[in-house]
């Protein structure tokens, strides 16, 4: 069962059970457990810390960080690196006995989300060290010399990154390629190969590594594998990834390029070379052949964090200036504003800005709860985050028209107000991909609501196992399911808790109940129906994950709204909640019944090149048909 997930098999491999308490694993099971959307309450002198430093931040940021200079230059100047450095903004996960501020999620979170409404670049430069720099991974697997040692310099004096990706492996991340192999005296490592799009290394000190170690398994007298790295040429029995800090200032490592993209034009992304690095067998971090394993779980903890709250900031960026255009801009002697379609819209961004903002704030309180497994809600929070954002500002940017098409130094130019509506929309489109594509994590998410069936259904796809075990095991399946297809029928009542007390709370939160347990029927129809195909059914896998998706947030926008004093909360709120329940119908339909095969069928054919002559009429160029050397200068 290892492999119902084309493209994810090995991925799989390293996958973990959930270890503490998730809402959407029971969700899924059609069991949901509301009160672990209550997590305790921040203390409120945690929050009056982060709310102080925000103001700290946004006066340095009003003071010496110029957006726009960023935008044309695609530079942030080394002084806005130092001062953010000054000012421990580089170190807000580190703890204060290391250095840095010892911020708690949400407090993180907040100030993620304050850098971001000013310049969103800023804010994913200072964030890629805090989710997935060396810092945490010292922290959460390192040895206590590393922390003593490398904790202080990231806090407040060194830029790191982190070297993952490589130009024939991205999502599939256990495909690397790159190789440490052990030296002959056994205390160093000797590294070769290449990442790509390995965000700050261009400006950072040192770097999160992952490599493959050549290496022979020996079973330990507790059971535990043990690997011991061989050196070149010497038999081995994998290469296991591994994790290493690395020093940017070591011979033979090169930043051969500056990437640059259609957005984000200010990030420092660089492509790498290694060749024949020497790394100390002491900057290993944690065990050999965990390393994979300790980057999927920092990205699963980041996901919920940093990019959905880089998201908010710009979103929330963009919301006042469009107000102002939708009132000021006059055609046919109309405001934009008085437009009934111009209103659906906003009416819409209101709707989901409100979600985003309700989304983010709890879920950063619920991973600052320490008993949750936030694998599945930070997936789904990054998902929802990255892709409502994209949505917002290109809804935003229809509003400006042709002035959200033009630049913000060409309407300087004009003496008009310079407010980048296009680079918005351009750096957006990075968020849905950086930090696991959606693409990639519907299939993740899905993953997990299939979990139950999997573990049931996962002796019979056992090959050592015997026909009268598999035999055994039918008969065990055959008493347990109907007990638990039964249940699905059977209501829930919602727990006995003041925080559920409320008419429209326990309204919408019963329908999720009701929900889950028909999405839990619906999945088991879908396993039922599909079998063994639903492992390459990308379109059912993506509608249990939007079902989930769907749910988790009219919780989190009913529990938001009646939280917070805003007399506009619950107006939201339930506009939410109708537009979700009509998306949820549609998705519970076309999780059982689809066309997904007619039109898959019709793209296979596509690729295959039935439809060449589709570009009849055009110069023909095929990919291989564009330039692939750098231009040389006169």
């Amino acid at each position: 069962m290892g492999k119902l997930f084309e493209g994810l098999e090995q991925i799989e491999a390293v996958r973990e059970h959930l270890s503490g308490d998730s809402f959407m694993s029971g969700l899924f099971l059609g069991h949901a457990n509301f009160e672990l959307l209550l997590p305790p309450d921040e203390p409120p002198e945690e929050k009056a810390e982060g709310l102080a430093y925000c103001e700290k931040i946004e006066a340095f940021l009003k003071a010496h960080v110029d957006p726009d200079e960023i935008e044309r230059s695609a530079k942030i100047p080394q002084h806005v690196l130092q001062g953010l450095l000054d000012l421990g903004a580089f170190g807000m996960k580190i703890p204060k006995k290391y250095g840095g501020l010892g911020f708690s999620h949400t407090n993180y979170g907040r100030v993620l989300t304050v850098i971001a409404s000013w310049n969103n670049i800023l804010s994913l430069t200072v964030a890629v060290p805090q989710s997935i720099g060396i810092g945490m991974p010292i922290l959460l697997y390192g040895n206590e010399a590393q922390k003593d040692k490398y904790l202080p310099l990231v806090a407040r004096k060194e830029i790191t990154a982190f070297a993952l990706t490589e130009p024939e492996t991205g999502s599939d991340a256990a495909n690397v390629q790159t190789e440490a192999v052990i030296d002959s005296d056994g205390e160093n490592f000797i590294i070769n190969g290449e990442k790509l799009w390995c965000t700050n290394s261009p400006i950072a000190r040192y770097l999160t590594l992952i490599a493959r170690v050549p290496a022979r398994k020996q079973i330990a007298a507790h059971g535990d594998t043990v690997w011991h790295p061989t050196q070149a040429g010497a038999p081995f029995d994998a290469c296991i990834h591994t994790a290493f800090i690395l020093d940017m200032l070591t011979p033979g490592v090169t930043v051969k390029q500056r990437c640059q993209f259609e957005g984000c034009r200010g990030i420092e992304n660089g492509h790498l070379t290694f060749e024949a690095v020497k790394v100390p067998k002491e900057n290993v971090i944690g065990e050999l052949g965990k390393g994979l394993k300790y980057a999927l779980s920092i990205l699963n903890l980041g996901r919920a964090i940093s990019v959905p709250a880089i998201c908010l900031g710009m979103a929330k960026q963009a919301w006042q200036p469009t107000l102002d255009r939708a009132n000021t801009r006059i055609t046919f002697g109309q405001s934009l504003g008085t437009r009934q379609t111009q209103q659906v819209r906003v009416g819409e961004m209101a709707t989901n800005l409100f979600a985003m903002e309700a989304m983010c704030e709890r879920v950063w309180q619920m991973a600052d709860h320490k008993n949750y497994d936030l694998r599945i809600e930070a997936a789904i929070t990054k998902i929802f985050c990255s892709e409502q954002s994209l949505q917002f500002l290109n809804d935003a940017q229809v509003i400006f028209g042709g002035a959200g098409y033009e630049t913000a130094d060409s309407k300087r130019f004009r003496g008009q107000p310079a407010f980048g509506m296009e680079q918005l929309v351009r750096d957006a489109t990075m968020y849905r991909i950086g930090e696991g594509a959606t693409d990639i994590l519907r299939p993740y998410v899905a993953r997990e609501g299939l979990n139950h069936h999997l573990e049931q259904i996962k002796p019979l796809f056992d090959e050592n196992s015997s026909f009268a075990q598999r035999r055994q095991h039918i008969f065990k399946l055959l008493r347990n399911y109907p007990g638990w297809y039964l249940a699905q029928w059977w209501p829930r009542g919602l727990p006995d808790n003041p925080a559920f007390s409320a008419t429209r709370v326990r309204k919408n939160l019963s329908y999720i109940e009701r929900t889950s347990r028909k999405l839990a029927r619906h999945i088991f129809y879908a396993m039922l129906i599909c079998r063994e195909s639903m492992r390459d059914d990308q379109g059912r896998q993506n509608r249990i994950e939007q079902v989930g998706e769907e749910l988790f947030t009219i919780a989190m926008v009913t529990l938001h709204a009646d939280s917070i004093n805003r007399p506009y909360a619950h107006e939201l709120c339930d506009e939410f909640v109708r537009c979700s329940r009509r998306r949820i119908r549609h998705l519970l339909n076309a999780l059982l019944y689809n066309d997904d095969a007619a039109r898959a069928k019709i793209g296979k054919k596509g690729i295959e090149g039935n439809y060449h002559d589709l570009s009849n009429g055009i110069i023909k160029r095929g990919l291989d048909d564009y330039p692939k050397t750098p231009y040389k200068e006169d």
